[in-house]
């Protein structure tokens, strides 16, 4: 039997089962899954992950930026799951292997042992073995990836600032009144019990003068 040492290179990380990453991301990206509160190994587990190797699921995801560092799912694991899944891929994809892309435009054309080289210059001490398990790790999720299409942006953090025109500034986050819309306001008053009919004047009286009072 060979053992593996796990190691990551640089921010890279690898699995010596391939196939758990892929079934994962095929089942996430039909919706088989829900987005869950944390991805753990327990998670993974009740979800039919059971071995060890399984457990890699965890910090492939965490590379690629589907998960923060307690397991919590980020902004693209959500969005993977919808019709944009391949530009989600594509743009994980490309910041976690940034130097792999600078250096050839296309990795996937390269050949293994091109791939391999790659790896190898981040990482010295790794066997070479391992080295091809990063390459097959990387071209497993490069199959949910589509690199020609449009580029995947996210929303949360965005901050826009529309500007209206004469200069007024809409403010973030509060939905705008046009002018001339009617606002309802819907006010209770539980009134006392009483028999003085002078208590319920006042009451009156002061709601004409205080809220129904125009300028």
């Amino acid at each position: 039997m060979i053992l593996y040492q796990i190691v990551d290179c640089v921010s890279y990380s690898y699995t010596v089962k391939p196939s758990s990453i892929k079934s994962f991301l095929q089942r996430l990206k039909s919706k088989e899954l829900e987005v869950p509160e944390r991805v753990t190994q327990k998670y993974l587990e009740t979800i039919g992950y059971k071995t060890k190797n399984d457990r890699r699921i965890i910090p492939i995801l965490k590379s690629i930026g589907f998960i923060d560092s307690n397991g919590v799912p980020k902004e693209k694991f959500a969005d993977f799951r919808t019709e944009r899944s391949a530009q989600v891929m594509a743009d994980s994809l490309r910041k976690a292997y940034a130097d792999l892309f600078k250096t050839y435009a296309n990795p996937l054309e390269k050949g293994k042992g091109v791939l391999e080289d790659f790896f190898a210059k981040t990482k010295t001490t790794v066997k070479k073995d391992v080295l091809g398990l990063y390459v097959d790790t990387f071209k497993a999720l490069a199959e949910f990836a589509d690199f020609g299409a449009e580029p995947y942006k996210e929303t949360v953090g965005e901050e826009e600032e529309e500007i209206e025109p004469k200069g007024k500034k809409k403010l973030q986050g509060m939905p705008q009144v046009p002018e001339g819309f009617a606002i309802n306001l819907n006010i209770q008053i539980t009134l006392p019990v009483t028999d003085d009919a002078k208590v319920y004047e006042n009451i009156f009286k002061a709601l004409k003068e205080h809220i129904f009072k125009r300028d």
